[in-house]
């Protein structure tokens, strides 16, 4: 899974993971030097000193033994009464031990040896020691810490030097704007590293501008060389209309002519209308009452000769800011998607308030499908369509802030409701 931090905080994780690490082993460092340290104060001290009083006591066994702050010494010979200070629990303690004793509150490190018929002790309060050990930890701790918050300090003012570049490439990337005389952005960053994304950006860019001038020119090229021989299909098919001598089948047919042509119409608008980034229309009105009316009757007359009927209702008129080539495709797209599904029943296209419903009572969606019928070139297993007119529905919706719904079940028909904005 590909990490959701941004490099900033990759470039900071990173130094601390790093600082860590040498923080640990620095951590590591302390405890065992402190344990040399507490043995060679402790166990060390002890063993010579008292060694040395042992080799004295040989010689002159009337020395008093060692007493200091920390260290105190006791002799203890057969069958002579301790001193008043001598600890009862040193009696128990064997020759030639030396290891540390916890008396109360108090730690110890006490050492025993035997001189003759004499044993000698000699007991170290560990008490200072232990003290220091703890200065030392504790000072390591904040050393750490002092590390860990400077080093937090240091990643945040160096990931903000090294992003710098990236950022003000990012909000130079930002606010290009592709109808004006395009910019070399390799010239503007002097950084290596960011004058070659950025010289990469303008290769791109130079490709996008040369895709967007052959899109531009189809665009062109197409409202232009498609809607001309629509135009004149559309008025030879109007003239012929006054034609006496026509007959009826001809007049059906010539209206067949003219549905197509005028579907032909709404769908080249619908085209050039998505494949330019402002829609290329202008706010006006349009009676979608009007609009529904005209869609069910041009269908009406092509669903006659099966069993099945188109019946438009026109619940609460209603007028919206849109192309009305626009709002004519959406609701012949949803007309016809269920003409295409049902063989038999009733079509109904409804204008609600807020909405525009188009039902029917045909073969319905299986669950699976209802997922992906607004994308492109999609088509069930049983679709006769080429898997555009969902999907030319949900474009214009989203370019006009509508919003289409569908609600279906297999065999119990489908329900297409588009749910328009707020603008009136």
């Amino acid at each position: 899974m590909r990490s959701r931090l941004s490099l900033r905080m990759r470039f900071v994780g990173a130094l601390l993971a790093i600082v860590t690490l040498v923080c640990g082993t620095f951590i590591y460092a302390v405890y065992e030097f402190v344990e040399v340290l507490e043995s060679e104060l402790m166990e060390g001290t002890v063993k010579r000193e008292l060694r040395e009083f042992a080799r004295v006591f040989a010689a002159a066994p009337d020395i008093q033994p060692p007493s200091g702050a920390d260290l105190k010494g006791y002799v203890l010979r057969p069958g002579e009464t301790p001193a008043s200070d001598f600890p009862a629990w040193l009696r128990s303690w064997p020759a030639g031990r030396y290891d540390s004793f916890m008396s109360g509150d108090t730690e110890y490190f006490v050492g025993s040896e035997r001189v003759g018929d004499a044993q000698l002790y000699l007991v170290f309060d560990i008490e200072n020691v232990e003290r220091l050990e703890s200065l030392l930890i504790g000072l390591a701790y904040t050393v750490v810490i002092g590390v860990w918050v400077a080093t937090v300090a240091a990643g945040l003012l160096l990931s903000r030097l090294v992003m710098d570049p990236v950022s003000r490439l990012a909000d130079t990337v930002a606010a290009l704007d592709p109808s004006a005389t395009r910019r070399k952005l390799g010239d503007e960053f002097s950084d290596r590293e960011i004058g070659l994304i950025a010289a990469a950006f303008d290769r791109y860019l130079e490709r996008l501008d040369d895709f967007i001038a052959r899109e531009r020119a189809f665009t062109d090229d197409a409202s232009h060389e498609l809607r001309t021989p629509l135009s004149v299909v559309l008025s030879s098919a109007q003239l012929l209309k006054e034609e006496p001598a026509l007959s009826n089948r001809g007049r059906e047919r010539l209206a067949r002519i003219e549905r197509a042509a005028r579907q032909m119409q709404d769908l080249v608008e619908a085209l050039l209308f998505l494949a330019r980034e402002d829609g290329g229309w202008k706010a006006e009105p349009c009676a979608l009452d009007e609009v529904l009316q005209q869609v069910a009757d041009a269908y009406r007359d092509g669903v006659a000769e099966r069993s099945l009927s188109v019946h438009c209702e026109i619940a609460a008129p209603r007028t919206v800011l849109a192309p009305p080539g626009m709002a004519a495709c959406v609701v012949s797209n949803l007309v016809g998607n269920a003409v295409r599904n049902t063989d038999k029943g009733r079509i109904d296209v409804r204008l609600e308030a807020d909405r525009i419903v188009v039902q029917d009572t045909g073969s319905g969606i299986a669950a699976r499908d209802l997922q992906q019928i607004f994308e492109r070139r999609y088509r069930s297993p049983h679709s006769g369509g080429l898997g555009l007119g969902l999907y030319l529905v949900k474009r214009i919706c989203d370019r006009l802030g509508w919003r289409v719904e569908v609600q279906s079940a297999p065999g119990a028909g489908a329900r297409f409701d588009v749910l328009f904005s707020p603008i009136t």
